[in-house]
């Protein structure tokens, strides 16, 4: 009987702990996401603005979102999330926009339009590459994944930035690591741990997702040289020009690790065939560099092609290649490792009461 009072007291505690630690996990991790949000930049929500998708999307609506760098390839009818031009010259105009892609030129990029609009947003605005995008609205049989209201509760927070940040993330300190104990206050060792490796967590997926790049290469096949104009007016963009059949051309670009931590980077090509990329995964220490080399091949039908070259950088305290076939995964797998890793060191002065 003795024993299983001692197993039922150790399963309640460690039930009410494990609960705990979730709530704090999600509490804290939409923080995160929230902050990206608040300054113009959304990573995994965006804000509904406006009734220009309406009724797909509503003012004040939260939308669940991809960032774009972990996105595929963007297709006829997808709703993407870009920076709206009018943001910080005109007041009251919301840092971006969430339309649908209404064609997609030869050279890649998009025309969009908001569905209750009578005109396109090109129309001020030149179309729209992948560098420019931030995100695309997750979507199940077509209709968005959404958070109604919550929306307006972020933009009330966006107005007041730096006392909302700093008042919900003393919440979640006081209210995640605090108990009672002998009718008195006391500070929760475990909790704090998880929250310090919640914050590594988030801060090492945000790195990642904002410093993810691409750009657009285009290049026209044909049997008799000339010229390729256009297509690269839309930054960043690279124009090869005309390739006669089994003609290559290369072009060279680097990347560089810009931040204090190693990366992993893994490059992926989009679109098309007869071309060849190397290396396509290789590890950066900080303010390290890698010229990545790209050949393409005049093969195919005649006219334009385009390609889309993406670099994902992930940061990592464990610089390793893994060859795990998602970025998306990769991403975050890399970043829990590091979060282990930096975490072990931390957590165990914590616990020990040093």
């Amino acid at each position: 009987m003795t024993y299983l009072i001692a197993f039922s007291w150790y399963f309640t505690k460690a039930v009410k702990i494990f609960t705990k630690v979730v709530v704090l996990l999600i509490f804290l991790f939409s923080v995160f996401i929230a902050t990206a949000n608040l300054l113009g930049r959304p990573t995994f929500l965006a804000v509904s603005y406006g009734y220009s998708m309406f009724p797909v999307l509503k003012p004040g609506e939260l939308v669940l979102t991809i960032p774009e760098p972990l996105v595929g390839k963007v297709s006829n009818g997808s709703i993407i999330v870009f920076r709206d031009p009018d943001y910080g010259k005109i007041p009251g105009y919301p840092p971006y926009i969430s339309h649908q892609v209404v064609d997609i030129l030869p050279n890649g990029t998009y025309i969009t339009k908001g569905i209750n609009d009578n005109f396109v947003d090109q129309i001020y605005m030149p179309p729209l590459n992948n560098s420019q995008i931030y995100a695309e609205v997750v979507t199940i049989n077509g209709n968005p994944v959404v958070l109604p209201y919550l929306g307006q509760v972020l933009e009330t927070v966006r107005s007041n930035l730096l006392i909302s940040f700093s008042g919900l993330t003393l919440i979640a300190i006081v209210i995640g690591s605090m108990n009672k104990k002998n009718n008195r206050i006391v500070t929760s060792k475990g909790v704090i741990v998880f929250f310090i490796g919640l914050f590594i967590f988030s801060a090492f997926v945000i790195m990642s997702s904002t410093s993810t790049s691409s750009f657009t290469t285009v290049y026209s096949v044909s049997s008799s040289p000339g010229y390729l104009f256009g297509g690269t007016l839309t930054s960043p963009s690279v124009n090869l020009q005309v390739l006669l059949y089994n003609q290559t051309k290369s072009y060279t670009f680097n990347v560089t690790d810009k931040l204090i931590f190693p990366e992993v980077v893994e490059i992926d090509v989009l679109g098309g065939n007869g071309f060849n990329i190397t290396p396509t995964t290789f590890i950066l220490y900080p303010h390290q560099t890698k010229m990545v080399n790209l050949t393409v091949v005049g093969q195919g039908s005649q006219g334009l092609h385009t390609l889309i070259i993406k670099s994902y950088s992930m940061y990592t305290l464990l610089p390793i290649i893994l060859n795990i076939s998602s970025s998306l995964y990769s991403m975050f797998i890399y970043s829990a490792l590091s979060d282990l890793l930096l975490l072990a060191f931390i957590a165990i002065p914590i616990l020990r009461g040093d």
